[in-house]
């Protein structure tokens, strides 16, 4: 009887003994897909550490005490106001010397240009035509005219101003024909014949007499 028991007290203390050495025997295998190592795990280290760099970090420290340190650009200042602003026509002053003017835009309608005729009495145009067409010599040696037979200085100088002023209205409305005629014939044409009629002296004797047709 004491045998028995020691031989089962002997089997199951081997059992316990050889358990984990069974049970690792018996485990399944391990899946290849499952217990597989992550691709980006890295490799072992050697026992030096490795550089990341080429040079050392004592080299890197001296380059980079001695490189130009970074300095930010200072802000822009705000615009002055134009009171204030400095006159360009002072400093870009063109070679050729020609001055130039502000840029304007007129809004108002053009003055009206008055003639002679327009601002003067009958005696300023006689005072004009005098101080215009009469010179000192011409004045002396005709201080006195004859009443029947002669004509005043006077009257000279006005005639010689109103033939100044036919010649001039001539030119004036010939230069308007000549461009007019450039987008409108008929309307040049027309302008250059009236006032041909009405500039143009004609005799009163003769066959071709009685004025311009």
């Amino acid at each position: 009887m004491a045998r028995l028991a020691t031989h089962f007290l002997f089997s199951a203390t081997f059992a316990v003994m050889a358990g984990p050495d069974l049970r690792a025997q018996t485990a399944p295998p391990a899946s290849p897909i499952l217990n597989a190592a992550p691709a980006d795990t890295p490799a072992p280290s050697s026992s030096s550490p490795r550089r990341s760099r080429a040079i050392s970090g004592e080299a890197a420290a001296a380059l980079a005490a001695a490189a130009p340190k970074y300095t930010p650009p200072p802000p822009k200042p705000p615009p002055k106001p134009e009171e204030e602003m400095v006159d360009m026509r002072e400093v870009d002053k063109p070679k050729n010397a020609i001055v130039r003017l502000p840029k304007y835009i007129v809004q108002e309608k053009k003055p009206a240009v008055f003639r002679e005729r327009d601002i003067h009495t009958e005696k300023g145009l006689t005072d004009i035509a005098m101080r215009r067409y009469m010179s000192e010599a011409d004045r002396a040696l005709n201080r006195w005219t004859l009443p029947l037979f002669g004509i005043s200085k006077e009257a000279r100088a006005r005639a010689m101003y109103e033939e100044d002023e036919r010649l001039q209205n001539m030119s004036d409305l010939r230069d308007a024909g000549v461009n007019a005629t450039r987008s409108d014939p008929a309307a040049g044409s027309y302008i250059l014949r009236e006032s041909q009629k009405t500039f143009l002296r004609s005799s009163d004797f003769g066959w071709n007499g009685g004025g311009p047709r």
